[in-house]
């Protein structure tokens, strides 16, 4: 009756990193793939926007509108934007990405120091 090694092989491991690259390579393909045509829409949609801005404050400048009028228009359209449920959404899942980089960040930070003592 041969001894187990209940020990992990060095083989085990690189066969485990490969796995996790080639999972890392098709969820990054996969996202890709998937969000690249929305970022680039959002991208498109993003400078049209600016571009409409930027005419329709020339315009309301060159008719003789206060600046302070026009800033007054564009901070209560900006804050009617971001009151949107989608505006909202956007900001709850960044906050959740912030708080999960958050999260991993502190385990990395605490796991550097309780290795250098």
């Amino acid at each position: 009756m041969g001894s187990r090694r209940t020990g992990r092989r060095p083989d085990d491991r690189l066969v485990r990193a490969a796995g996790a690259a080639v999972l890392v390579v098709a969820l990054a393909g996969a996202t890709a793939f998937l969000l690249l045509p929305l970022a680039v829409r959002g991208f498109v949609r993003g400078i049209e926007l600016v571009m409409a801005g930027t005419v329709w404050i020339a315009m309301s400048i060159s008719v003789g509108v206060s600046i302070w009028t026009v800033l007054g228009t564009v901070g209560r359209a900006a804050a009617a934007a971001l009151m949107t449920r989608q505006a909202s959404a956007v900001l709850a899942g960044l906050v959740l990405v912030a708080a999960i980089a958050l999260w991993g960040l502190q385990r990395l930070l605490g796991s550097e120091e309780e290795s250098s003592r």
